[in-house]
């Protein structure tokens, strides 16, 4: 009997012929023979045939780029040192184990409204995914997926989106936006899977990534920063130590989906990463970023501060945003243009 491999492999090559003149029709059928006789893996077979055409679960398609995403950051990123520090080493610690690896990667990022967490979300997806978000590997949930389905639908619905993602790709990334507008303990059904050695003769769930994005904690954090800038310390001197535990804490007694959620208390969240609240100099750091996008000739003190004055309010404290850098880039847009 032929191998299954020879049959797959053809098929391949026959499937292709679609593609016109791109390669001769001999050539592919001659190549899928080649590979049931063994003269090349089915991997290589598959590369240079089908996924010349179509995303498959491998490089290029698969970049992980941390390097890139670190500069992203750098440049693009402000007020978030413990974000960018703890990050890229979160992900080069996963990605450089992660054939080795007994569980999922999986990160909490939580802070008040504009202070990056979808940001940093959308650089993280395309600086691992060739595609970005058109990626067939890439799933993101927001609240609006819990409000169209019943609870029993979700659960279902999830449980079985994460399998078949997983079965086609291992190394998805799952993306769970707004999870304090999401109903108290929606993600519980996802802890088997996060847990340690999360893998079974049918599916691998310890390659993948999983992030939730909350603004539960947000108060905390920024509380925690003022108490520690108020004692005499500098803003970028404090570390995800001075964070991380009042941010679980957090976020498992705000409402939401982590509220007294098992992810929680079975600590598969690896990381509980803080989103400092702004600054005024960070919030002007993103208008100068938003000019030089946008219209660089425009881009004076004068400018900037009367986009700051447009756009920023200040906490009860006068030390920190309101909304961090979410108005600003219409804002600039209308200036641009004024």
């Amino acid at each position: 009997m032929l191998h299954t491999k020879y049959f797959t492999a053809l098929l391949l090559a026959i499937g292709l012929l679609r593609f016109g003149s791109a390669i001769e029709p001999l050539t592919m059928i001659g190549i899928g023979a080649a590979a049931g006789a063994g003269w090349f893996k089915f991997d290589s077979l598959k590369k240079h045939t089908y996924c010349r055409f179509n995303e498959c679960c491998m490089a290029p398609y698969l970049k992980n780029d941390i390097d890139g995403l670190s500069r992203k950051l750098k440049q693009n990123l402000f007020g978030q040192h413990i974000v960018q520090n703890t990050l890229i080493n979160a992900l080069r610690g996963h990605l450089a184990n992660i054939e080795s690896s007994r569980k999922p990667l999986v990160m909490c990022f939580d802070g008040t409204t504009g202070t990056g967490k979808n940001y940093v979300a959308d650089f993280i997806i395309s600086s691992l995914y060739e595609k970005g978000m058109a990626s067939n590997y890439v799933y993101k949930y927001s609240s609006d997926f819990w409000i169209i389905n019943s609870p029993h639908e979700v659960t279902s619905k999830l449980i079985t989106t994460v399998k078949k993602a997983i079965n086609a790709c291992p190394y998805s990334l799952f993306v769970f936006d707004e999870t304090q507008k999401m109903p108290k303990r929606a993600l519980d059904s996802l802890v088997s899977l996060l847990d340690h050695h999360s893998s079974s003769s049918e599916f691998d769930y310890t390659k993948s990534i999983f992030i939730f994005l909350s603004n539960s904690a947000g108060v905390q954090i920024a509380q925690r920063l003022k108490s520690l800038i108020d004692s005499g310390r500098f803003r970028d001197d404090t570390t995800l130590v001075d964070f991380e535990r009042i941010t679980e804490v957090a976020v498992y007694n705000m409402l939401g989906a982590l509220e007294h959620s098992d992810l929680i208390s079975s600590h598969v969240i690896d990381h509980y990463i803080p989103f400092l609240p702004l600054e005024e100099r960070h919030a002007k750091q993103c208008i100068q970023k938003e000019f030089e996008m946008y219209c660089p000739g425009r881009m004076t003190k004068e400018n900037i501060n009367q986009v700051s004055r447009l756009a920023i309010t200040l906490d009860d404290s006068g030390m920190f945003q309101n909304n961090g850098c979410k108005r600003i880039s219409k804002k600039v847009e209308a200036m641009c243009y004024s």
